[in-house]
């Protein structure tokens, strides 16, 4: 997978793949900066299927 392939194309692993290393890569900029991990990140990280929380008014 290239950058330069259009993301219709992504298969549905390849979307999993890519959310897990983005939520990888969010996690260690909060454990960095000291901020909290919300647990729907980390498990995004891990691959499991996750629903984030409500937003708050």
């Amino acid at each position: 997978m290239t950058t330069a392939e259009a993301r219709k194309t992504w298969t549905p692993k390849e979307r999993r793949n890519v959310a897990a290393a983005a939520a990888r890569a969010s996690i260690a900029l909060r454990e960095r900066s000291g901020r909290e991990v919300p647990q729907w990140i980390r498990d995004a990280a891990e691959g499991r299927p996750t629903t984030p929380p409500a937003e708050k008014p």
